[in-house]
C-alpha cells in the first residue's frame, strides 16, 4: 500500500532532476511512494533521466506532455497519482533526510492541513548583495511563521479537496497557502535547501516573478478570498529587526531596494510566463552541468534585441566573413542597417519591424544603439554602419573577383562611385548602376525591367541608396529573384564614397557625433529630424535601457 504520492512538474530540468530523484530514492519510504514526474514541454533529456530512476523507486510514472506551464503539470502529476498525503515539488529542491518522512508522518492526518519543513537557502557563490538579501529575507513572518512553498509543500487528503484544479497562476504555492488559515499551516520535520541567485540582477528576476505572481493572485481573485498583498507585514517585520539588531541596516536597504526593483521590472513587463532564474542551474564555474545539453550557456551569438530588432552580434569584419561564406555556398541575403531614425519608425508601424526582422543581418548604424545595447547587458562589439561596410565588403569583394551593383543616388551619383570603388580597388568588377525614377518601386513595368537588368548582370551584391524603408523593401523584392546575390541597405552612403557628401572624422564617429556633422551640412533638411525626434527618442532610448539593465527586464 502507497503511503504518500510525489509531485513533481518538471521543464528541462536534465541538469538538476537527478539529484532530486536520488534523495528520494535513498529515502526508506522509496518503495511505498507514488512519484509522478511530469515533463512538460522539456526539450532536454528529463523525462529519459527520470526513466533511469524507475528500478530504484518502483511507484515512478513519468508524464510527458508538449504543453507548457507549471500549472498544467501540476494537474497532470494529480492525475497520474492517487495516494495521500500528496507532496508537490519542484525538480530543483533537495530534500533533507528527514524531510520526506517528516512530511507524511506530519499530514496523514484527517484534517484540512498543509505543510513544509524548514528552509534553508544555499548561498554557495552568492555574491555580496544577494547574501545581504537573504540575510533579511530569512527574517520575515512569510519565512519564519507562514511558508508553505519556496519549492516543496505536502497537503492532506481533506487539504487537497480545498480546491478542484491547480489555476494557471504563477504562485501556486502563494495560492495553496492562503487557502489555509495559520492554525491549518504546519511546519514539518527536517529540512529542505534552495538553491539562491548567485547574482543580484538574477535575483531580481527571481523576485519579479515573485511580484508578478502574487499581484497576478491579488487582481484575480474575490477581495478578502486571502490572496491581499501583504506588503505592510514585511514592512513592519523590517522595522522590527532594525529595531532591536540595528547591524541588519545594509540587509534591509538592499532587501528594499531588490524589491523595489523587481516591482519596477514587474510592472514594465507583461511576460507572464513560467520564469526561473537559470544561473541556479549551472555549476559555480559558469559551465553547463552534465547532462544539460546545449541550451544550459546561452549562446554568444545570440540576436540582441533593442525595440522588437533583433540586431546581429557581430562585428563589420565577421559581417563581410558571413557574407562571403554565404557566397561561396551559393547563398544570398539582406543587410539592413538601423539607426536611431529606423527604429522608431520600426517602433510604429509593425509592418517596417517584419521588413527589418526577416533580414539575414541586422547591424546597428549608430552608437546610441551600441551605448543602449550595453547598458541592458546584452553588448553589441561595435557599430557597424552602411557607409563602412560599402566600403569593406567592396575590398573583399576585389580580393576574390566578384561583382557589385549600385543602386540609387541622384543622376550620375552612382557611376562617380563606381569610379572611387575601382580607384581603391582596383579588382572591382562593377556591373551596374542605375538611379531610377521617384515612385518606381511601384510601377510593375520598372520593376521588371530593373529585374531584368539585375539578371543580366548576376552581381554578388548590390547597394541600394535609397533611403528607409524604400531600399529594404526593394531590396525584399529582388532578392526572391536573385536568391544568391546580397543586397545591403546603405542609404547615402554613395553620395559620400562620390564626393557629394562629406562624412564626419573618425572620432566624432566613435564619439556618436556624426549626426551633429550632417545636421551642420544640411540643417534645412535635418534640423526637425535630428532636433525633434531622434535626439529625445535617443534619450528616451538610453534612458529606458539603464533601467533594464538595472532591473534586468528587457522588452526588447
Amino acid at each position: 500500500m502507497n503511503v504518500a504520492s510525489v509531485v513533481i512538474p518538471a521543464h528541462n530540468e536534465a541538469s538538476v532532476l537527478s539529484s532530486t530523484l536520488q534523495r528520494i530514492a535513498d529515502d526508506p519510504l522509496a518503495p511505498a511512494l507514488e512519484v509522478a514526474v511530469v515533463a512538460n514541454a522539456c526539450t532536454d533529456d528529463t523525462a529519459d533521466i527520470a526513466r533511469a530512476f524507475l528500478p530504484s523507486v518502483p511507484g515512478l510514472v513519468v508524464v510527458e506532455t508538449e504543453v507548457p506551464g507549471k500549472a498544467n503539470a501540476l494537474n497532470l502529476g494529480d492525475e497520474a497519482v492517487s495516494a495521500f498525503p500528496r507532496i508537490y515539488l519542484d525538480a530543483d529542491i533537495v530534500l533533507g533526510p528527514d524531510a520526506l518522512g517528516g512530511m507524511v508522518d506530519a499530514l496523514a492526518v484527517d484534517a484540512p492541513v498543509a505543510g513544509s519543513p524548514d528552509i534553508e537557502f544555499d548561498l554557495d557563490g552568492a555574491d555580496r548583495w544577494v547574501r545581504e538579501y537573504y540575510r533579511m529575507f530569512e527574517r520575515l513572518p512569510y519565512v519564519t511563521d507562514d511558508l508553505v512553498g519556496l519549492g516543496v509543500y505536502g497537503l492532506s487528503e481533506a487539504g487537497r479537496g480545498r480546491f478542484d484544479e491547480f489555476p494557471d497562476v504563477l504562485a501556486d504555492d502563494l495560492y495553496i497557502q492562503r487557502l489555509f488559515t495559520p492554525q491549518e499551516r504546519v511546519r514539518t520535520p527536517g529540512r529542505f535547501a534552495v538553491r539562491t541567485p548567485r547574482r543580484w540582477r538574477e535575483l531580481v528576476k527571481v523576485r519579479t516573478r515573485v511580484d508578478r505572481g502574487n499581484a497576478q493572485l491579488a487582481t484575480t481573485t474575490e477581495p478578502g478570498a486571502g490572496f491581499e498583498r501583504t506588503s505592510g507585514a514585511s514592512v513592519k517585520a523590517l522595522a522590527r529587526a532594525l529595531a532591536v539588531q540595528p547591524g541588519l541596516l545594509p540587509a534591509a536597504t538592499v532587501y528594499v531596494g531588490t524589491t523595489i526593483a523587481a516591482r519596477v521590472r514587474s510592472r514594465l513587463s507583461d511576460d507572464y510566463s513560467w520564469g526561473r532564474d537559470e544561473s541556479t542551474r549551472q555549476p559555480a564555474d559558469g559551465a553547463a552541468p552534465a547532462g544539460a545539453g546545449a541550451q544550459a550557456v546561452p549562446d554568444a551569438a545570440a540576436p540582441v534585441p533593442i525595440e522588437g530588432v533583433p540586431f546581429t552580434r557581430q562585428t563589420e569584419a565577421e559581417v563581410v566573413d558571413t557574407v562571403f561564406d554565404a557566397l561561396a555556398g551559393q547563398r544570398g541575403g539582406r543587410i539592413v542597417t538601423p539607426n536611431v531614425d529606423i527604429l522608431q519608425a520600426v517602433r510604429r508601424k509593425p509592418e517596417l519591424r517584419r521588413l527589418v526582422r526577416t533580414a539575414d543581418l541586422v547591424v546597428a548604424d549608430g552608437m546610441p544603439i551600441v551605448w543602449a545595447s550595453r547598458l541592458r547587458g546584452t553588448p553589441l562589439p561595435e557599430r557597424v554602419s552602411g557607409a563602412d561596410l560599402v566600403w569593406s565588403l567592396a575590398e573583399r569583394a576585389a580580393e576574390e573577383g566578384r561583382s557589385v551593383y549600385l543602386l540609387g543616388g541622384r543622376p550620375g551619383v552612382a557611376q562617380r562611385a563606381g569610379r572611387t570603388f575601382t580607384e581603391r580597388f582596383p579588382g572591382l568588377r562593377i556591373v551596374g548602376h542605375d538611379s531610377p525614377e521617384w515612385g518606381f518601386e511601384h510601377s510593375p513595368d520598372a520593376m521588371r525591367a530593373l529585374i531584368a537588368r539585375l539578371t543580366d548582370a548576376g552581381p554578388d551584391l548590390v547597394y541600394l541608396a535609397l533611403g528607409f524603408p524604400k531600399q529594404d523593401l526593394v531590396a525584399a523584392t529582388l532578392a526572391q529573384h536573385l536568391p544568391q546575390t546580397w543586397f545591403l541597405g546603405c542609404g547615402g552612403a554613395l553620395d559620400m564614397v562620390a564626393g557629394e557628401v562629406e562624412r564626419a572624422s573618425g572620432a566624432a564617429q566613435k564619439l556618436g557625433a556624426e549626426w551633429i556633422v550632417r545636421l551642420l551640412q544640411e540643417p534645412r533638411r535635418l534640423a526637425r529630424r535630428y532636433l525633434l525626434d531622434d535626439a529625445p527618442y535617443a534619450a528616451s532610448l538610453l534612458t529606458r535601457s539603464t533601467l533594464d539593465g538595472v532591473t534586468g527586464v528587457s522588452k526588447g
